[in-house]
């Protein structure tokens, strides 16, 4: 993945971007007809969380849940913070599968209320619950057990058995089902039934760690938009100016390296929804890539990136549309 330039550059990061492992359906001709014409730098599996750390140069062992919380607004600690979020899991014969934060339909009293069951389970061991938005929770502990996870974006959809929490599992594992026990009596005295599609009936953990000083790295972006939380604190420990999505191409006339992050074909991966995957990249390719294609032709831009949570960044510079537009002639 070539590191950022000194500007003016744009790196789009669509995670979801390349679809699901397996999928029989090609993406929309129009996408495809952009990406051939862009130069293909090699990348890895590696998930949302880890390729954000790696655009933003920050070290693998980075606590999520710290930098989130800073994107949250919160000011930095050194506490140890780990994301406490609800979910809802769904029985699938012999699966549980994981619904993520975002297919709730928690309002805020309602996570209030939850939230302060769950932190019950935590209480003895000195731990306290943030609820910083209905579906956002932080769980702080001052003596934490060792604790292992995987990022909720690479379980959302899939079978929890493979992504229990591990390092000290027996303990970790233990509040997770005292977890869901608070939570199905909370529960059931609200409705008298079962958790329905859409209502909190577990908690997923991740991104444990600390936001230290020794954190901050290097600028890779001098500004940023995105709606994430998790990317936000990234852009902030990094020094970057930070917005909210915009509602189409940004201004390009500032002097520096923007990155613009857009989600919305990773929820259709996790699900494995076909038809909203292609809607998204076809939407994409009119609002987003057509226009910041035509500002390198006009070296508006010296550099435009794509790149998604997985698999290869597609690179467009003046030089290599010159180049790909004299081989097509021959």
């Amino acid at each position: 993945m070539p590191p950022a330039p000194a500007a003016p550059a744009i790196t789009l990061y669509v995670p979801g971007l390349h679809g699901g492992a397996g999928w029989p359906k090609p993406p929309p001709a129009a996408f495809a007809r952009a990406l051939a014409r862009t130069r293909r730098v090699a990348g890895g599996d590696e998930g949302y969380a880890a390729r954000a750390l790696t655009l933003f140069d920050l070290p693998p062992s980075a606590g999520l849940a710290a930098l989130a919380r800073l994107g949250e607004g919160r000011a930095r600690d050194d506490r140890w913070w780990v994301r406490c979020d609800p979910v809802h899991l769904a029985v699938d014969g012999d699966r549980l599968l994981l619904l993520d934060n975002d297919t709730l339909t928690l309002d805020a009293h309602e996570a209030q209320r939850l939230c302060a069951r769950v932190a019950e389970v935590f209480a003895a061991d000195g731990g306290v619950i943030e609820a910083l938005a209905p579906t956002r929770w932080y769980l702080s502990l001052p003596d934490p057990e060792p604790l292992h996870t995987t990022a909720m974006a690479e379980v959302a959809g899939r079978n929890i058995h493979d992504y229990l929490p591990e390092g000290h599992a027996r303990y970790w594992r233990t509040r997770l089902n005292e977890a869901q026990m608070v939570l199905h009596e909370a529960l059931s005295a609200g409705h008298g039934g079962e958790a329905a599609r859409g209502e909190a009936n577990s908690i997923w953990l991740w991104g444990p760690g600390r936001a230290t000083p020794s954190m901050r790295a290097a600028l890779a972006f001098g500004r940023v938009f995105t709606d994430d939380a998790l990317v936000s604190g990234m852009a902030q420990a990094t020094g970057a100016m930070v917005a909210g999505l915009p509602a189409g191409v940004p201004d390009l006339d500032y002097a520096g390296a923007t990155l613009i992050v857009l989600r919305g074909a990773q929820g259709a991966v996790q699900y494995g929804d076909t038809d909203a995957w292609s809607s998204f990249l076809e939407a994409f390719v009119t609002a987003w890539w057509q226009p910041l294609a035509a500002a390198v032709r006009a070296r508006r831009l010296a550099r435009l990136s794509l790149i998604g949570d997985r698999g290869p960044c597609h690179v467009l510079e003046p030089g290599w549309w010159r180049a790909f537009a004299g081989w097509r002639r021959r």
